[in-house]
């Protein structure tokens, strides 16, 4: 029996931060890349790209319906990515999942290198545009390089957080620079905590 496809993301309570980003690189997915998401259950399968014969017609990427925000955003970057490379090929699916061929796991090792160009502010002005802008913090990228000064550095931001709105002060703050930049740097390291493959040099 065929997976029900549905159009819209899977409904989760997650950070407004993290489903905004996601929402506007899946808006830029299918606007400038042509590449429509649904979502699916895959099973093992994280999510896959189909090519149609027709170059005309759009691209679509199936995504398995309980992949968090986080890890989506790094689907859409990484997919972002393949396209650029030019691995959409008519008729090819391109398959994200535990089992990959030689040639697959060639063509991902390119586009795992190209997304974290991107990821790092490096791509297209659209794409940038669609990142959080975090990332251009020279103090953020050496602490999301590691993973265990990253799971320190989220738990200090998420403490940072439960502190900056439990007293009252992000109300006061409104969305100024500091609220902003916590709100970002959750987002960025909740990412690269999903895509851990983000932070390789």
């Amino acid at each position: 029996m065929a997976a029900e496809v549905i159009r819209n993301a899977p409904s989760s309570v997650e950070s407004f931060t993290l489903l905004a980003f996601e929402e506007r690189l899946r808006s830029h997915l299918e606007s400038r890349l042509q590449i429509r998401t649904r979502f699916a259950d895959l099973g093992s399968t994280r999510a896959f790209l189909v090519s149609p014969a027709d170059r005309g017609r759009p691209n679509g990427l199936v995504i398995d319906v309980r992949t968090g925000a986080a890890e989506r955003i790094y689907l859409y970057v990484h997919t972002a990515a393949h396209i650029a490379l030019g691995h959409n090929m008519p008729l090819i699916t391109i398959v994200e999942g535990d089992d990959e061929t030689a040639s697959d796991g060639l063509r991902h090792d390119q586009a795992d290198g190209l997304a974290r160009a991107m990821w790092w502010r490096r791509g297209s002005p659209e794409m940038v545009a669609s990142l959080p802008t975090v990332q251009r913090s020279r103090l953020l990228r050496p602490l999301l390089e590691r993973g265990a000064t990253r799971s320190v550095l989220h738990l200090a931001l998420r403490g940072m957080r439960a502190v900056f709105y439990g007293s009252g002060l992000a109300r006061i703050a409104g969305n100024g620079t500091v609220t902003t930049w916590l709100r970002q740097a959750l987002a960025a390291t909740a990412v690269v905590d999903a895509a851990p493959q983000l932070a390789e040099r």
